[in-house]
This record gives structure tokens, sequence and C-alpha cells, in this order.
């Protein structure tokens, strides 16, 4: 698989020259973090012995408005805290085990309209406040329910839903587990993926828009393929061998949106139809997709005669 990390790396080396040296702040560490929560015990104690309500704790497992713009703020670039850039991306991912490698990336971008790949904007990021998303858990769960539903056309259940009384705790009593604790707002996903393949349709269109430069009409081929790698060979396995047909013919140098949609319309074609059975007086396909299947037609039949003289 191409490396899918290319934007950030990137973004990151052009950040880098063009941006003068500056003294990041520091974050909040564990310690400070727990000496924060054990200093809001006399506060509680307090609170009660006026004979007031106490605060809940912070249960992970239960929703926090609190937690929720602290999850932004603790990704956030030091020097502009309305941004989460690179390093923070990164960050999160690896705090919440999902893979820059893989699809969650673009779903994420998706699910919050982002205008930059390699960075999510506060009033994107606010997007997620509808899902109930406060922690990295969370997220690796949303993200999981997400792909399975676009990829594998897997219902999203309503355990660890947030809102169904199966999945986080609605008391402070009650205990958290590793369900609870990564327990969302499931309605918004399930009406987002109610139709999986016009999702998916949307999904990969916003992509294009998602990954080429912002003035230009076309997306480079080696960020297309890489991009194809990730969106569309987990779902449409012919994939891996346009790739291979793009990576013997270097001519192909950009794809414009046209391509682009026509190769998901394409691989929904091959559902029905094996590439030997493929008319190609059928249909206006893109000069490259032509040429591909041509390529693919004669590899296949030199493999059938390779195998019929070795029996």
């Amino acid at each position: 698989m191409r490396s899918f990390l290319n934007p950030f790396q990137r973004k990151r080396t052009t950040e880098s020259e063009e941006a003068p040296s500056t003294t990041r702040a520091k974050r909040p560490t564990k310690a400070s973090a727990k000496a924060a929560t054990e200093s809001d015990e006399p506060i509680a104690k307090k609170a009660k012995a006026n004979g007031a309500i106490a605060p809940p704790a912070q249960d992970p497992a239960m929703y926090s408005d609190q937690r929720f713009q602290t999850f932004f703020q603790t990704y956030a670039d030091p020097d502009d805290p309305k941004v989460m850039g690179t390093d923070g991306i990164q960050r999160l991912f690896e705090e919440a085990d999902l893979s820059l490698e893989t699809a969650p990336p673009f779903l994420l971008a998706w699910i919050c309209k982002a205008s930059d790949f390699a960075a999510f904007r506060l009033e994107e990021w606010q997007k997620l406040k509808e899902f109930q998303i406060d922690t990295p858990q969370k997220l690796k769960a949303a993200m999981s329910d997400l792909e399975n539903a676009l990829y594998s056309d897997t219902p999203i259940s309503d355990e660890g839903d947030a809102t169904s009384g199966r999945g986080a705790s609605k008391t402070k009593k009650a205990p958290s587990t590793s369900t609870s604790v990564a327990a969302y707002n499931k309605e918004p996903l399930r009406k987002a993926v109610s139709n999986p393949q016009k999702a998916f349709r949307e999904f990969y269109v916003f992509c294009f828009n998602l990954m080429k430069k912002a003035e230009a009409r076309v997306m480079e081929m080696e960020l297309a393929s890489a991009a194809w790698s990730v969106v569309l060979q987990p779902k449409y396995p012919i994939i891996e061998r346009l790739l291979a047909f793009i990576a013997e013919h270097p001519s192909y140098k950009a794809v414009n949106k046209d391509l682009w949609s026509m190769t998901l319309e394409f691989c929904i074609a091959l559902e029905e139809k094996s590439i030997a059975e493929w008319d190609d007086e059928e249909g206006s396909w893109p000069s490259l997709i032509d040429e591909f299947v041509a390529w693919e037609k004669k590899r296949i039949q030199v493999d059938s005669q390779g195998d019929v003289t070795m029996s």
C-alpha cells in the first residue's frame, strides 16, 4: 500500500520551511491532570456540606460539553488553538489506536466536512458534538462503525449507543466498561449511512476536493493512486490491478474530477460482470479505464494460455 502519510509529511515539510521557529507551549502532563482532578474533591465535599448538589464526576462513559472542548484543545496547535494540525492529528490517531494509512482519516474529514486534509479547524470539529464524541475511545468506535457500514454494509448496532441505554452509563454509580467508555450517539451516523451506496458515493466524491490543491482542477496521479489504495481498494479489489497498470504507464500524470468519479462507477459496474466479460463498446469511459481493460484482458489471456501449456 502506498504511504498515506505523504500529505501530512509534505505539509509538515512546507510549514517547517516557511514558518519561523517558535517555542511550543508545554502540554498538561498526566501528573498535572491528576492533580487537577484531585483538586476538585474538596469543592465537591464543600458543596455537599452546604446542601448543594455536587457536580457529577467526570466519568469518561458520560458525555461532557467541557470534555468535548478540551478534547480538541488537547491536540490543537500551541500557536493556534483553533486548528488541529498534522502533529495533533497524528498524536490523536495514535492515542485512538487508529491507523493513518487506512480509511478513518478520510472518514473523519468527511464527517467534519473538513476543507483541508492535513488539518481540522475548530468550527469543523464542532460537527462531532452531535455524536457526543469527546474521547479518543469514542472516536475510534465511531470511525470503526462508519468504516464497517460503508465498506462491509454492516448495520450500525445499538451496542455502545450513548442514547440507547445499552452503552454509556446513565448515572454516576454505573461502572465504566470498555464498551461504555466508547459509547457515543450513533443516531446521526445511522442517518448519514441509511443508504450505504449513496453515502459511499458522496464520501468518495468529497475525497477528491479534499485531496487536490484548492485552486487546482486535477489531482496529481501519485496522490490519487495513494488515495485510491486507501479509499477504494478495500471495497473494490480491482483497484489493485488498476494501480499496477498506472505504475507501468507513467504517462498518466493527473486525475480530473470526471476520471475520479468514473473510476468508482467502473468498480460498481464490475460487480455485475468480470473484466473478461467487459464489452468495450458499452458506454463511454475515460481513456485510462479503456486502456486498463485492454491491458488486463491481455494479461488474463496470457495467464490462461500459460495454465493450459503447463497442464
